[in-house]
């Protein structure tokens, strides 16, 4: 497989924590920067810059978003992902898939 096809099917395992669930977001360690364009990333507040848009898709639904660097210690799209997480009937210490299937696309999925 060539380093263009490796990086575009390439994912990420993401254990859900109680406040993933509760606040409907995804977290993301600091070290996933490159799983993301780099034009992508905003600033936490809401108010501030916000980077170029992405996609994610799950469960026939699309969420258009940037990329927040919420803290030193994680980054996290801006959107919600709480209908998704509610819908699959998300709960703590399932985990989330997230692929990147294109430039700017992502797909979630429960694995639970």
């Amino acid at each position: 497989m060539n380093s263009y096809s490796e990086t575009f099917l390439s994912h990420r395992d993401i254990p859900l924590i109680k406040s993933s669930i509760d606040n409907g977001r995804i977290y993301f360690a600091p070290t996933d920067v490159k799983f993301f364009p780099s034009d992508s990333f905003g600033d936490r507040a809401g108010e501030g810059h916000q980077g170029n848009a992405i996609k994610f898709f799950a469960d026939g639904h699309s969420f258009e978003t940037d990329i927040r660097i919420s803290s030193g210690q994680r980054l996290s799209p801006r959107s919600s992902f709480g209908s998704f997480l509610k819908a699959v009937g998300a709960v703590e210490g399932a985990t989330l898939r997230v692929t990147r299937t294109a430039d700017r696309e992502y797909q979630l999925e429960y694995l639970g």
